[in-house]
């Protein structure tokens, strides 16, 4: 929107239903706002009244004018959206003060999340999830969960989270606590029955598996642990254990148990009974039965729908309580029949689309921006509850933490208002105004450029598979390619490094995207150079950027993160030439 007296556009992410620009700014001594301990908007001249009846929960009007500052909402989450649609004004505000406007807002979806994956190795520090919070309030997200594995502290299971430096209980309750008063929803979340081998691996634990390792996954991965429970009594009442203790420290009545990729069910010790029921029928018998364990400890049960929906006709025997989590990270995600055969049995879900920047030194923005926007039109024409927007950290979480927030902001207008695509120009305007706050814009810019550089769609970036690529895969690789993708992959990169170069951000977290960004550059480059010159890494200029490359991953990784799992992660660059770091730490 644009001031008609002062010729200055103001961007709201995401964009009001209803705004109206009056003439005449209210000055800064008047404008002054904050919130109070229960994060409601409160100020000397700010007057708030909620719940207003006539509005829907959600639903709050703005007014701001010669006498001050009106929110009339539905309810406290009304009113607290309404404080955020507030901060973004006067963080483009300049001396005049607020301007005068009316805004009349409300979201398309109910729910509108995000899940960071914290069980690839990286765990935020809790100033980094206290930062999160912030941004998240700030585009109106109200969902938030922690991707959980392994990395909760949970009590006698020493040997497992060990050296990861878990999320501990009075973490949890002091992040809940948080993001109450931000007006999010903190989620429990625990993966229940596959990608368990960060349990299975060990001996104590492998009496639950379903069949031993090694075994190639549907990926095409070698595991060499086993991953999925056996799904019988002994499993949930191992998985009661690990609730009794997870979710005390969670005051949402909502928990995901996750249930996906099940990769090894029906192989080992549950073939007979898959042999004569059915997988399927396995399946869901198991998940009933952990919606028995959530409904003991009053909690709504959500769940990932991959497994069902390859079969829909079971979906039609859950529980009305349980949710299925519709996801998909690719163009060709069924998001619009599998949202009409949801709603079509009445069940309530939600529709998960991805950032795309796992498996990447950057992300995949053109992507990330059609898988989030197909998801959201999906969910809103189908009536789902709403979208949650997943962050993953496959392969070791080597991209960039803030090549995620271009995904976040499409993410944010598209679950929010009609518009369910983001347009690159305001998504970049956003980024700079109301995340990086770059005069320049060229923060932005660089990130946009890193999502362009390279030429894979899929879940994979070409880049990212050039760089671990061992010496013996790294020539059939290159062949997959030609001279003119690789042009294109290094022009883009050296368009990114210039727009890098010139940023200015002031932002609380600045400096350390300019090094994420830098660090993911560097190691693009790196692949590329194995693709066009140097496949083996043998000339001294590609091992002295390896080094480089090893040595400043650990200081970007610890700017935001815990040092748990930052030695896994720094191995797989390590293993790209590992007599160049074998005698490191040799005395």
């Amino acid at each position: 929107m644009e001031s008609a007296e002062a010729g200055k556009s103001i961007l709201l992410i995401p964009e009001p239903k209803k705004c109206k620009l009056g003439n005449g700014y209210l000055p800064w001594n008047k404008a002054k706002f904050s919130c109070d301990k229960d994060g409601m908007p409160s100020g000397e001249n700010l007057v708030c009244v909620c719940p207003d009846e006539s509005l829907k929960e959600q639903q709050y009007n703005l007014s701001i004018g010669d006498f001050g500052i009106s929110i009339f909402a539905g309810s406290a989450k009304g009113a607290k959206l309404a404080l955020q649609t507030l901060r973004q004004i006067a963080m483009q505000s300049d001396g005049l003060g607020l301007p005068y406007l009316e805004i009349s807002d409300w979201p398309d979806l109910s729910t509108r999340g995000f899940m960071l994956d914290i069980s690839r190795c990286k765990v935020p520090t809790m100033q980094t999830l206290g930062f999160l919070v912030d941004i998240l309030a700030l585009f109106k997200f109200n969902r938030l969960e922690l991707y959980t594995e392994h990395t909760f502290a949970y009590k006698d299971r020493e040997i497992v989270w060990a050296g990861a430096s878990p999320m501990t209980p009075a973490e949890y309750r002091m992040l809940d606590g948080l993001c109450r008063a931000a007006g999010i929803e903190l989620v429990a979340n625990q993966n229940s029955l596959g990608h368990m081998e960060r349990w299975l691996r060990y001996p104590e634990f492998q009496y639950l598996a379903e069949s031993k390792a090694p075994f190639v996954d549907p990926l095409g991965t070698v595991r060499k642990f086993p991953t999925t429970l056996y799904p019988d009594e002994t499993a949930l009442e191992f998985m009661d254990g690990l609730y009794a203790n997870l979710l005390p420290n969670f005051t949402s009545d909502k928990f995901n148990v996750g249930c996906d990729e099940p990769w090894e069910l029906g192989m080992g010790r549950s073939s007979a009974e898959v042999a004569e029921f059915g997988k399927y029928t396995v399946y869901l018998k198991y998940l009933l039965g952990l919606n028995s364990l959530c409904k003991k400890y009053g909690k709504k049960m959500y769940f990932w729908a991959d497994v069902i929906m390859k079969d829909p006709t079971y979906a039609a025997k859950l529980d009305s309580s349980a949710s299925p989590i519709l996801w998909g990270y690719d163009y060709d995600t069924t998001f619009d029949k599998d949202c009409a055969y949801l709603s079509s049995l009445g069940l309530n879900y939600l529709v998960a689309p991805g950032s795309n920047t796992w498996n990447s030194f950057g992300i995949r923005l053109e992507t990330a921006a059609k898988n989030i926007a197909e998801a959201a039109e999906a969910a809103k024409k189908h009536g789902a509850e709403g979208l949650m927007l997943t962050n993953w950290g496959d392969g070791g979480n080597h991209q960039p933490y803030c090549a995620m927030y271009p995904a976040l902001l499409c993410a944010a207008s598209a679950s929010w208002c009609g518009q369910t695509r983001l347009e690159p120009k305001k998504l970049a305007e956003g980024m700079s105004k109301l995340m990086f706050r770059d005069a320049t814009g060229k923060l932005a810019a660089a990130i946009m450029e890193m999502g362009r550089i390279d030429p894979a769609k899929n879940l994979r970036s070409y880049h990212h598979r050039l760089f671990f690529a061992e010496d013996s895969e790294i020539d059939s690789l290159r062949s997959d390619t030609n001279s003119i993708a690789l042009d294109y992959m290094e022009q883009t990169w050296a368009a990114a490094m210039r727009e890098l170069s010139q940023c200015a951000p002031k932002s609380p977290d600045g400096k350390i995207c300019i090094a994420e960004v830098k660090l993911g550059l560097d190691m693009t480059a790196f692949a590329i150079n194995r693709a066009k010159n140097d496949p083996h890494t043998k000339t001294s200029n590609a091992r002295r950027n390896l080094k480089l490359i090893a040595a400043e991953f650990a200081n970007v990784w610890l700017a935001r993160a815990r040092y748990g799992g930052l030695e896994e992660a720094l191995c797989r660059i390590q293993n790209v030439k590992p007599e160049l770091f074998v005698h490191q730490y040799n005395v």
